[in-house]
């Protein structure tokens, strides 16, 4: 018997050892995950501008593999089925577009263009005016019901459009672009993808339905996708929305703060994870690059200062775990959650990181019941 099996077996002769010990090791894990960084932005304006957020470690391939046509088809997950993800092709196609303005290599070039013809391809229009790529499973832990739209992935979308436009001056990529951009118009019973709140203010959601979550990370990213498409066309109304959803993102930002960590949402307070928080930095950086806001980039710099101090990691520690089996005390009871930490370790499988996807769906098919 090797070291490594008596090592597991002693420990699984004390349950709850081998439980803190296990949660010890999924968050060193998490520690060493690749994350997103800040772009390269050049000093000179160019027609072809890299996207803000770089994406290579998608060039990977860590959530599956690529079809004989070259775009990413998706492995199932304990929480998602096997599919092609329009988030993940979105963000791939992003990946090979920093890489192609930074090498030149035509294979990069002509993966992003394949990229963005399955978007184009599978796009539904629930009428002329309306699109976005739905998805066709439910997410219980944020109340979505098959299908439903998520503003990251119409965000994500709209940046590659553009930029496919911008390659090949194909009408059908901007065409498709436009017709994602009316979602972030439409409230979410209308079939768009953005939650109006109180008088006025306006946050555009990733999980697309009511109760919205306000999710942080989905906010930004599909904040980024109006921003190529207004940089692009200049439409004055877009514009206007960017504004208006700033003036909202201000009123609730610091509300994400936890004062020692970053929330991924305010529906239900969940820590971000490590990989979360860290792109919630880079995006905020981003964001304060665009907009010129000091606010951002300040907060920008609290909240990486939280991952250097160890009062910051400690607690991001106990409480992250507090709130992954809150969540699955409230899914499956005091019982199950029990029986997970001190009967069933032996067939736990490892820990997976979670990719900056949401699913989308159709628009206009939101279920009321649910969202009440």
């Amino acid at each position: 018997m090797s070291s490594q099996i008596k090592n597991t077996s002693f420990w699984r002769a004390f349950p709850l050892i081998d439980f803190i010990n296990s949660e010890w090791r999924v968050w060193q894990e998490e520690r060493t995950k690749p994350c997103y960084r800040l772009a390269a932005m050049p000093h000179n304006a160019l027609e072809l501008l890299p996207y803000p957020i770089d994406m290579r470690p998608l060039l990977t391939l860590p959530f599956g593999a690529l079809d004989e046509a070259g775009v990413p088809y998706n492995a199932s997950s304990k929480k998602y089925p096997a599919a092609y993800h329009p988030t993940t092709i979105a963000q791939y196609a992003l990946a090979h577009w920093n890489t192609y303005l930074e090498t030149g290599d035509e294979k990069n070039k002509q993966a992003f263009i394949v990229q963005a013809r399955w978007l184009v391809e599978n796009e539904t229009s629930s009428n002329s005016d309306v699109g976005g790529w739905p998805f066709p499973f439910s997410v219980p832990d944020f109340f979505a019901q098959a299908p439903w739209l998520s503003a990251l992935t119409q965000g994500n979308a709209i940046s590659v459009l553009v930029r496919a436009f911008q390659l090949t001056a194909e009408d059908a990529f901007l065409e498709v672009a436009r017709r994602a951009v009316r979602t972030f118009e439409l409230d979410i019973f209308d079939g768009g993808v953005s939650a109006h709140i109180g008088d006025g203010d306006i946050f555009f959601e990733e999980v697309a339905v009511y109760p919205a979550a306000h999710i942080l990370n989905g906010y930004l990213l599909a904040l980024f996708g109006l921003y190529d498409y207004v940089a692009f066309t200049k439409d004055a109304q877009i514009n206007e929305l960017i504004q208006s959803s700033l003036i909202t993102l201000h009123k609730l930002i610091d509300r994400f703060d936890t004062g020692y960590w970053s929330r991924y949402d305010l529906l239900f307070g969940y820590l971000a994870s490590h990989f979360y928080h860290t792109l919630h930095v880079t995006l905020l950086e981003a964001l304060a690059q665009y907009s010129g806001c000091e606010h951002c980039a300040t907060l920008a710099k609290r909240w990486a200062a939280y991952q250097q101090s160890f009062r910051g990691r400690l607690y991001y520690f106990i409480f992250s775990r507090v709130n992954r089996y809150r969540r699955q005390l409230r899914r499956f009871g005091v019982r199950g959650v029990l029986f997970h930490i001190l009967g069933a370790r032996k067939q736990a499988t490892p820990h997976v990181h979670a990719p900056i996807t949401s699913s989308t769906t159709h628009p206009g098919s939101i279920d009321r019941k649910v969202n009440k």
